[in-house]
This record gives C-alpha cells, sequence and structure tokens, in this order.
C-alpha cells in the first residue's frame, strides 16, 4: 500500500467515497462502474487507483463507515437509560430511517461480507446477553435462537415478501417488533 491510500482525509478520497456511496445507495453496486464514480467525483482513473484497488476496495471503504456510524448509533442506544423494548424501538426507528435511503441491490450488495455479518452478530449476542442479565429480556430464551429468528426477519425484509401483508416498511418494522417482543397472546 502506497503512502497516498492511508490519506483518508484528502478531499479527493473524501469526494470519491461520497460519490460511489450515493451511486450504490442509488442504483447498487453492480450497476456502478469506476469510471463513473471518477467522472461524478471530478479525479481521474489514476486518482482513483492509487487510493483503491477496485470497486470492491471503495465498497468495504464505504461498508466499513457505515458499519462505524450504525455501531456507534446503536451503542448509544443501548448504553441509554430506557427500558430495553424503548431501545428496541429506537433502534429500529434508526435502521428504517438509514435503510430507507439505501437501494435494496446497495443492501444485497453489501450485506454479504461475511465479517460485517460476525460484528453485527457478536453485537447483537452481548446486548441480547446484558440485557437478560439486567432481567430486560426473558432468561428462558437462548441468545443464539433469538439471533436465528431476527436473521429469518431480515430475510423476511429484504425479500420483499412483506409487502403481500402489510402497507409499508414503518407497519412491517412495527408489527414484527410487536410480535418479536410481545408475542401473540394478548395480556
Amino acid at each position: 500500500m502506497n503512502i497516498a491510500k492511508k490519506d483518508t482525509v484528502s478531499p479527493k478520497f473524501r469526494k470519491m467515497i461520497d460519490t460511489a456511496k450515493a451511486l450504490f445507495f442509488k442504483h447498487g453496486v453492480k450497476r456502478v462502474t469506476i469510471e463513473e464514480i471518477c467522472e461524478k467525483a471530478h479525479v481521474s482513473k489514476v486518482t482513483f487507483y492509487r487510493y483503491f484497488t477496485n470497486k470492491e476496495d471503495i465498497l468495504r471503504q464505504i461498508r466499513d463507515e457505515l458499519m462505524t456510524t450504525g455501531f456507534a448509533r446503536y451503542d448509544e442506544i443501548i448504553a441509554g437509560d430506557m427500558p430495553f423494548p424503548e431501545k428496541i424501538d429506537e433502534m429500529t426507528k434508526w435502521r428504517v430511517a438509514f435503510f430507507s435511503q439505501l437501494n435494496s441491490e446497495f443492501i444485497g450488495d453489501i450485506l454479504p461480507f461475511e465479517d460485517t455479518m460476525a460484528q453485527m452478530k457478536k453485537r447483537f449476542m452481548q446486548n441480547i446477553l446484558n440485557a437478560q442479565q439486567k432481567n430486560e429480556i426473558r432468561n428462558d430464551l437462548s441468545p443464539g435462537l433469538i439471533w436465528l429468528a431476527a436473521e429469518k426477519l431480515n430475510e423476511i425484509a429484504q425479500d420483499g415478501s412483506w409487502k403481500e401483508a402489510v402497507p409499508d416498511y414503518n407497519e412491517f418494522h412495527r408489527q414484527l417488533r410487536t410480535l418479536y417482543f410481545h408475542g401473540l397472546l394478548t395480556k
């Protein structure tokens, strides 16, 4: 890696990241070319390759930034002084707002990274364990099973099959939270 690649505060680096992010969010990764990124960012391909090896490299950088921002917000919510169900509502509201700006193809392109999922699972599991220790959620449920259920719910969110059952994404998430945290039975 040359020295220029480490210069992540360069205005040109930032412009390429922001441009690629906007294009990826709108069109998905597969439809965007390096040439388009360079043209919209007003940089040459030589400049692009000074900072990135290929399109996957810039995607990884964007993914890492999104993960850092997302985990910072997630940690802020978890550290908040509110009951666990309210934390889940806050996380869901943030997640809905965040994902509403993304193209579904981009979500599909970025989520398959195994290390991303490993980080998400580790944080999720730790927060479930912490909530169980505080008696905020049931102790008789396996955190691993809770993770698997959450993964399946995410698959439903990604494949769009929820659209047959509810009118919009916010309502979909509201009903999922209710089902997930309160179950089917009335009190």
